[in-house]
């Protein structure tokens, strides 16, 4: 049932993840722990499809939001590389933005959800979503809902179209080209924004817990387009770019590249970026409650998420990304460690997930 590797003490972590199959709980998933570039945990099982495939160690799906973690790190390196500036207005890189009503939104504004372009006002599709320059067009007609700076609302769905956009105009490369050729290729692991044709066998199925969730009437950051599991499940869906919400990767993938990350913090290795750079990075730019999500979020200036709570582990200096649906990655510069989960049954509500945060509970315990 399960596969892979654990270190001897943590058994009773890999008996608790094991639990969730036994009594269906889990379908297929994985879930990793690193540490300078070695595992402390590595395990996956399940099954990854409807005709009962075992879920393998190189099987990924779809992290929806945990992919905003990944990609805030490519826009860290590209903050150390001196492409990007926190502190620039989005109109030095954006002409679109240099209407009056967008004009002072900052880059930091966009990444810490502050920009006031958390929506789309207008309806969209989830065909929409696979037109970039559809979207993009949008986003650049669209007024912003409050001041830049003024309120924080999560941009669950236009985040990664924002963000993408700087980033090509600033490298000629789009997100998926730069997460390939920044984390996938330079430190061998599977995470993509736009799935390559040949790993989609390797993609798992994805099965909704279904519950009733009242939808709200008036657009917002969650409800336009609504989510839908046979969509994502779709090929169209799996090779196109919507960072916000459809990065394919696995556990192992996902917990080394928090694992480098923090490690060029707190060792200074500079495998990714400088000391320096992360710490900036990882500035908090403000701590209040988020009314997306109504509750208290504090945002990096680059949007990773602080102090997350046990969602993050024990250690209150923690920092990562969350998805919807259950998967996660985040890294602790406390125990220099980078963790993940991946899971294909969707839990759809927006509460902390108990998978992930059994296991945390169990792995500090057994830490030393």
């Amino acid at each position: 049932m399960i596969s892979g590797y654990c270190e001897e003490k943590y058994v009773p972590v890999k008996k608790i993840f094991e639990s969730y199959f036994l009594k269906q709980e889990e379908i297929g998933a994985s879930f990793a722990i690193y540490k300078e570039g070695k595992p402390l945990i590595d395990l996956w099982g399940g099954h990854k499809s409807e005709n009962n495939e075992k879920w393998e160690e190189n099987t990924i799906v779809n992290v929806f939001s945990a992919t905003k973690g990944i990609y805030e790190i490519i826009v860290s390196i590209l903050i150390d590389q001196n492409v990007l500036d926190l502190e620039k207005p989005v109109s030095y890189y954006w002409d679109a933005f240099k209407q009056s009503n967008k004009r002072e939104i900052k880059l930091k504004h966009i990444l810490s959800h502050q920009s006031g372009l958390y929506r789309f006002k207008e309806k969209i599709t989830q065909e929409d979503l696979l037109d970039w320059n559809k979207i993009i067009n949008i986003l650049e007609n669209q007024e912003p809902d409050h001041l830049y700076g003024e309120k924080t609302y999560y941009h669950a769905k236009t985040h990664g179209f924002l963000v993408g956009e700087i980033i090509k105009k600033t490298t000629k490369k789009n997100l998926g080209e730069l997460v390939f050729e920044l984390l996938s290729n330079k430190l061998r692991l599977d995470f993509f924004i736009g799935t390559p044709k040949n790993k989609l066998s390797n993609i798992a199925f994805l099965y909704e817990d279904k519950k009733e969730i009242q939808i709200s009437d008036e657009f917002n950051a969650f409800n336009n387009p609504q989510h839908e599991i046979s969509f994502y499940n779709k090929e169209i869906w799996q090779t196109a770019q919507i960072p916000s919400m459809n990065g394919h990767g696995n556990a192992r993938s996902i917990a080394k590249i928090y694992d480098t990350f923090v490690n060029d913090l707190i060792l200074e290795k500079n495998i990714l970026l400088s000391k320096s750079s992360i710490k900036s990075c990882l500035t908090e730019n403000v701590g209040r409650v988020d009314e997306s999500l109504m509750l208290p979020i504090r945002w990096s200036k680059v949007g990773l998420i602080l102090r997350g709570g046990w969602l993050f582990g024990k250690n209150k200096e923690s920092f990562g990304h969350n998805g919807w649906g259950g998967s996660l990655g985040f890294a602790d510069p406390i125990l220099g460690i980078g963790v993940a989960y991946a899971t294909n049954k969707i839990n759809p509500t927006m509460a902390s997930d108990k998978r992930i945060i059994n296991l945390l509970k169990k792995f500090y315990d057994l830490f030393d």
